[in-house]
């Protein structure tokens, strides 16, 4: 299950598909050219924060405040896969092994008429002809402003990565998950803690939470309005933290891209 900007073509389910077995994995980036959802296996939805919310980590790293894994760290505290989703899908192949052979002679087909180094090869000798005509006739392209181009904001640089960004219009719901129990208990690990100053806080997570005891759905927009202008941004951004950690689940109104 990727949730991280390090994940681009994903040669580990490959390889299990290439063994006959079905696969589960992130609705991420590459992921959607190797895995047929339904087909070989499948895929569980991510969702990531939209454009123009990481800046201020782009920055730190640019600044040398962060290093290269804190700053990957990070933006992966702030990604969300689709935990329900995930266990129902193990627990459709669990529960069939029909399914399982199904879908692991249909990913081993896959790979032998895609992946194989046969087909790989001629393929990347088309691509570069592609590549070398476009060039060829390319005209100069303007520059585009960016407020540090060698440190773009990571979720406007990946933002086709996940299956949905969030928006102020993603409609949210709360999870049966005992919420106080899984924030404390998170925050004691190690993997998480170091992401503290990114996320909200203990006291903002409750007063989230809160807001879906007369409503239980409620819109981004109408969520961040809780609390104070410069806390915003940044309760906005952490609602994807909130759902990472299972406690806030995207409710199935925003419907999926």
């Amino acid at each position: 299950m990727a949730d991280n900007l390090q994940e681009t073509f994903g040669l580990t389910p490959i390889e299990a598909m290439a063994r006959g077995l079905p696969v589960v994995v992130s609705d991420w980036d590459g992921y959607r050219d190797t895995v047929r959802d339904g087909v070989e296996g499948f895929r569980v939805p991510t969702v990531m924060p939209g454009p123009g919310e990481g800046r201020d980590l782009a920055y730190r790293y640019a600044m040398g405040v962060d290093g290269y894994d804190r700053y990957c760290g990070f933006t992966s505290q702030l990604i969300a896969v689709d935990v329900e989703a995930a266990a129902d899908a193990l627990r459709r192949l669990l529960r069939s092994a029909p399914l399982r052979r199904q879908m692991g002679a249909a990913g081993a087909e896959r790979v032998r008429t895609l992946f194989d180094w046969s087909v790989i090869i001629p393929r990347y000798q088309t691509l570069w002809a592609e590549l070398a005509a476009e060039r060829a006739q390319a005209k100069p392209m303007a520059p585009r402003p960016q407020a540090w181009p060698a440190r773009l904001d990571p979720f406007a640089a990946f933002a086709a990565y996940p299956t949905r960004p969030l928006t102020r219009s993603t409609l949210l719901q709360r999870t049966r998950a005992e919420a106080d129990m899984v924030l404390q208990r998170w925050r004691l690990l190690a993997m998480v803690a170091f992401a503290e100053s990114i996320v909200p806080s203990i006291e903002e997570c409750r007063a989230v939470l809160g807001g879906f005891e007369t409503r239980p759905v409620r819109m981004v927009e109408e969520i961040e309005r809780d609390f104070a202008a410069n806390r915003q941004a940044a309760i906005r951004r952490g609602l994807v933290w909130m759902i990472k950690m299972g406690v806030l689940a995207v409710a199935p109104e925003s419907g999926r891209r």
